[in-house]
């Protein structure tokens, strides 16, 4: 099963740096933007809203076609490796209706390696 082409739009991915400042505030630092094709849609059912509640409406499902690779960094965080160079983990931003050079607008929040890989991610 494919995913259907007219439903696949290009959406850019970030990765993001946990960063520390000379105070000691922590604070998140995002990379530059890798493109990437998928397909979006708003969270729903009565799963979702039982996991999110309120937070409901500011939750998108991500939908990302492609083989991928799950890896382990040295801290035990899941990275999901694409062949093109995509390397998505939680956390990771998304720039779903944000320019590429902008801050990313959603937060990936969760990621369910499926055939298609499936993420889940929330407005910033």
């Amino acid at each position: 099963m494919r995913l259907k082409r007219n439903r696949l739009k290009q959406y850019h991915h970030r990765t993001a740096a946990h960063v520390k400042d000379d105070e000691g505030n922590s604070y998140t630092e995002y990379g530059t933007a890798t493109v990437f094709r998928g397909e979006v849609w708003p969270s729903s059912g009565k799963v979702q809203a039982e996991m999110y509640g309120e937070r409901l409406s500011y939750i998108r499902n991500i939908r990302i076609d492609g083989k991928y690779v799950i890896t382990t960094d040295r801290k035990g965080k899941e990275h999901y490796v694409f062949p093109d160079g995509l390397d998505i983990a939680e956390s990771d931003g998304i720039c779903i209706y944000a320019s590429p050079e902008a801050e990313p607008d959603y937060k990936v929040i969760s990621i369910k390696p499926y055939r298609f890989l499936q993420l889940e991610a929330e407005r910033l």
